[in-house]
């Protein structure tokens, strides 16, 4: 068995690959079609979890870039260095400087995320128009009957329970905006089978099954929710991927980052339920908006 094939092996691609390959281009950078040029967020209210490092971070500073009037920023230490760095930003853009919010908040608490909630509720007059469900983390590689089971349990408590609590409690002033929209950062992991990786695969696949039912269970209401594939990001989190896969950290933090803002400033129900991918040319993905309704594309089915 050659390098490649051990690789495959490992990794447990299953249709990763055709996924990635939907549209022609895969982007590595943030390109001119998604680029903020500070008027897309005009107005607008977010609450992003998982703000002070990494994806979460810049793509706080591409909310400043489109504009947005409001910004939450959340995470378990303090960003008030953040927040005033936000700012200097918008300043250094010559854009209207946002109201930024930063709160320290432990997502896997009921306690700490109901009370962020109140305190976005009471400075934003009640309601946000758009909830980034960032934070996340990657238990070290560990098949299911060895390593920690706390390690491998937090998981789950992050990347399911955290964005569980944040939709829960911000659902009801999502629902008092026009925008009503929900971002759960997920993973082509999601759809992985990595020797080693239940606790993150498997938790990145529950983000994708909560987002489409976000969608069935508040269709009436008109909520849109979409789980975000973020691409190959050197974050610290990846420090605990294998070096084997680190071939695959090649994309730069702020093509997330701006694909937040290009799926945030205006509401596309045919993204509904979906899963998205960063690296998608997101014009080349418009121009399949038709086969991706049409087949019910992105969302996850058993095959028989």
């Amino acid at each position: 068995m050659d390098d490649h094939a051990k690789l495959a092996e490992f990794v447990g691609f299953t249709n990763a690959l055709q996924i990635g390959a939907f549209v022609p281009t895969s982007r590595k950078d943030t390109y001119p079609f998604i680029t903020p040029t500070g008027t897309e967020l005009a107005g607008k209210f977010v609450f992003i979890t998982g703000a002070s490092k990494g994806i979460g971070r810049a793509a706080a500073s591409s909310l400043v870039k489109a504009g947005c009037s409001k910004i939450a920023i959340a995470a378990r230490t303090s960003l008030d260095k953040v927040a005033e760095e936000l700012k200097a930003e918008a300043q250094q853009l010559n854009l209207e400087i946002p109201t930024i919010l930063p709160i320290q908040v432990d997502v896997t608490s009921d306690e700490s995320v109901k009370a962020a909630a109140q305190k976005v509720e009471d400075a934003f007059g009640g309601k946000i128009d758009i909830l980034i469900n960032n934070a996340g983390y990657l238990p070290k590689i560990a098949r299911i009957g060895e390593g920690d089971p706390s390690e491998w349990w937090k998981g789950f408590e992050v990347n399911l329970k955290g964005a569980f609590l944040c939709t829960h409690y911000f659902v009801p002033l999502l629902l008092k905006s026009d925008t009503k929209i929900v971002i759960n950062m997920s993973s082509i992991g999601a759809n992985l089978l990595t020797i080693g990786s239940a606790s993150y695969q498997a938790s990145r696949f529950t983000n994708c099954r909560i987002t489409e039912f976000l969608a069935r269970d508040y269709k009436d209401e008109g909520l849109i929710a979409i789980a975000l594939h973020p691409g190959g990001i050197r974050t610290d989190m990846a420090d605990n991927l294998p070096e084997v896969m680190h071939f695959s950290l090649t994309d730069n933090v702020n093509l997330p980052a701006d694909t937040i803002v290009w799926l945030s400033k205006e509401r596309r129900e045919w993204l509904n339920g979906r899963y998205v991918s960063s690296p998608w040319d997101m014009q080349e993905l418009e121009g399949k908006k038709e086969e991706i309704v049409e087949k019910d594309l992105f969302k996850f089915r058993m095959t028989v």
